[in-house]
């Protein structure tokens, strides 16, 4: 049995059926297959330490295009499932930060440094000057470095709830380094993230779920690990400018920038 039918799709890639119980991660054109590979090799790591992700089987070329078989599982997003029950939003809130935490820790193999990760990215975007990029890069060199396990893009739609608990998707962009780096990140994503025209429900109403969210979330984080919010923000600057790499709606990239544009005038 090859390819089955169309069952998800994101920026990145699409999802389909694969035999009863597999799933086919068909990544877009254009996308470095060295990104894939990593996903591939750092997603088995993850199964076999953590077993915070769907089981992992082939690494596969198809459609001359590149893909990963996983496990299917059986079960909705975070997202879907705050949107679908918005009255629930403090408790999913509660759970991504809890969930967050409890990814946080050392692993026993490889990853990228995450701070190596950042000045790579941002190096690699035209919408900076050189002189930005250079003040950047010292700034990031300034933050404590670590050696935590950082998912790299951990937010609602990459948490599937199941009856057996809740599993962790698209481990493309880990590294290691700063737990605090992650979770900016995530901050940055619930901040400036675009919506998608295809969503159901009103444009107002999902920013008030999405603002509430978020406030809920990173409020749970602190009083969980004792941070101070200021140290979680002494990363959205590093993390914002490495994200304008990335497959976004030009909204999201202008966003981004006026917020970096502001941050390197509050640092001069």
């Amino acid at each position: 049995m090859g390819k089955g039918k169309l069952i998800g799709q994101g920026r990145t890639s699409e999802i389909f059926e694969w035999e009863e119980d597999k799933i086919l991660k068909l990544f877009r054109t254009g996308l470095p297959k060295i990104a894939i590979e990593n996903e591939y090799e750092i997603s088995i790591n993850i199964y076999k330490e953590l077993k915070f992700t769907p089981k992992v089987y082939n690494l596969i070329e198809i459609d001359n295009r590149v893909g990963i078989i996983y496990e299917r599982i059986n079960g909705i997003t975070m997202m879907k499932e705050t949107a679908s029950k918005p009255w629930k939003v403090k408790k999913e809130a509660q759970q991504l930060a809890e969930l967050h935490k409890s990814i946080q820790q050392k692993v026993n193999f490889e990853l990228p440094n995450c701070k190596t990760r950042l000045k790579d990215n941002i190096s690699r975007t035209d919408l900076l000057q050189d002189e930005i990029k250079a003040r950047l890069y010292g700034y990031i060199d300034e933050l404590e470095d670590g050696n935590i396990l950082c998912h790299g893009d951990f937010h609602p739609d990459n948490i599937l709830i199941t009856k057996y608990g809740q599993i962790i998707i698209d481990w493309m962009t880990a590294t290691q380094g700063n737990p605090l780096a992650d979770v900016a990140r995530t901050s940055i994503l619930f901040k400036f993230g675009v919506i998608p025209d295809k969503i159901f429900l009103g444009q107002q109403i999902i920013n008030f779920i999405r603002n509430k969210f978020y406030l809920e979330y990173i409020k749970h984080y602190i009083k969980l690990t004792g941070i101070k919010i200021e140290r979680i923000e002494q990363w959205e600057l590093p993390v914002a400018a490495a994200r304008l790499i990335e497959w976004l709606p030009k909204d999201e990239k202008v966003s981004l920038l006026n917020f970096i544009n502001k941050k390197m005038e509050e640092i001069k």
